[in-house]
């Protein structure tokens, strides 16, 4: 892969920053695995959608 490829730390990182979302999947993957620029976008999609999930299963807390 070119030198600016992308790592799961990128992936954990951006979905921390975009959604607030903390998964332990980052202990079970090497975090400097480089992932190709598909899989990185298939996994930001995935994880977009959570927060909307929650909100829908569990409510939104207005008091936050």
């Amino acid at each position: 892969m070119s030198g600016n490829a992308k790592t799961y730390r990128d992936l954990f990182q951006e979905i921390y920053e975009k959604y607030g979302i903390q998964t332990t999947t980052q202990f079970h993957v090497n975090p400097d695995k480089q992932i190709s620029e598909e899989k990185y976008q298939e996994a930001l999609k995935a994880y977009s959608i959570l927060p909307a999930i929650f909100d829908d299963t569990f409510g939104r807390n207005e008091d936050a």
